[in-house]
């Protein structure tokens, strides 16, 4: 044996190639005890051991044995139960608000099961609960989920009922700040990343629509929209949807002003429809504003409002020519 056996260190699989290359070795009976364990990398008396287990049980002593790993701390009847806790929500448990963080549930595993575990191995069960770490939706403490429900499951089917051939059109608007938007990137552990924006407030106003054929208008300016504006809007809208056309829209003020109301009544083509109060998630068009916040406009420091409606430029540009997502399609809207 000129060969010696290298790895520094060995895998479960390789311990049992080793003894299995031991019992080879063995039955050549042409090497001494010393030259075995040499070549191998053992001691004298690990040779000797292994053996020991030859003679006693045969070959097989010498493979690997099964092994089920250390025992989970919670059962699988007291997993149930931790994930018909959680799902209850955090405050029913006592904390201030319904956010779970690994500290409250390791908290709640301990007062129900006397079992007080690291937070490390915290994550790991809920992993195996099914959840994960999100980023929660916000709702509006003034909104009434009874009057959004009704929305959904009764007005929303009656728009769709009467607007039968008409396009039904998402409008809604928004502002873009110069300080920019600041979203998660890459960076080595221990040196936070640094995004630099610009401390102005100034911005630009977006009203924008999305309809149920996925068509994109919008129109960008500097300052706050008022109700001519959103009149000239509609007529954008009217331009370019043909047939008749039913807007949906919240509830601001320059939705409803006497001058938008008196030219949706002298548009045979056009309707409006208003959602809930509070309830902008019910706009698909809110998915248009975060993806170009968080897509166009994530880390980028605009110093100008110039450069800042260029870069908007590029982001209406995306949503209109690249696939708008499937929820702002009409087979996907609230219903």
């Amino acid at each position: 044996m000129t060969d010696r056996w290298l790895p520094s260190h060995l895998t479960r699989d390789q311990l049992e190639e080793r003894r299995l290359r031991f019992f080879q070795l063995l039955e050549t009976q042409t090497h001494t005890t010393q030259e075995l364990a040499e070549f191998l990398g053992v001691s004298v008396s690990t040779v000797r051991n292994w053996n020991d287990r030859l003679r006693h049980r045969g070959p097989d002593a010498l493979q690997a044995t099964v092994t089920t790993g250390r025992p989970p701390t919670l059962s699988g009847a007291q997993r149930d139960v931790l994930k018909d806790l959680l799902i209850e929500g955090a405050q029913v448990h006592g904390f201030p608000d319904d956010s779970w963080t690994t500290l409250r549930v390791r908290d709640v595993i301990g007062r129900h099961f006397n079992r007080w575990h690291h937070r490390d191995h915290v994550r790991r069960i809920l992993h195996q609960l099914g959840f994960s770490r999100q980023k929660p939706d916000k709702r509006a403490l003034e909104q009434n989920p009874e009057v959004v429900a009704t929305w959904i499951h009764t007005t929303l089917p009656e728009i769709k009922k009467g607007a039968a051939g008409a396009t039904l059109v998402f409008l809604d608007e928004v502002g873009f700040s110069l300080k920019g938007t600041v979203k998660c990137t890459w960076a080595l552990f221990g040196q936070t990343p640094v995004v630099f924006g610009n401390a102005s407030w100034d911005k630009v106003s977006t009203i924008g629509a999305v309809t149920s054929a996925g068509q994109f208008l919008q129109h960008t300016q500097q300052g706050a929209f008022k109700g001519p504006d959103v009149i000239r809007f509609l007529q954008h809208v009217l331009t370019h949807v043909p047939g008749d056309v039913v807007v949906v829209l919240d509830n601001a003020g320059i939705h409803k002003t006497k001058a938008v109301t008196a030219f949706v009544s002298g548009e045979s083509r056009l309707s409006l429809q208003y959602l809930p109060p509070y309830a902008p998630e019910l706009n698909p068009i809110e998915l248009v504003w975060a993806y170009v916040k968080r897509n166009v406009l994530g880390n980028f420091c605009a110093r100008t409002l110039k450069e800042l409606k260029a870069r908007l430029k590029v982001g209406w540009q995306r949503v209109r020519y690249v696939r708008l997502p499937d929820r702002l399609l009409h087979s996907d809207l609230p219903s």
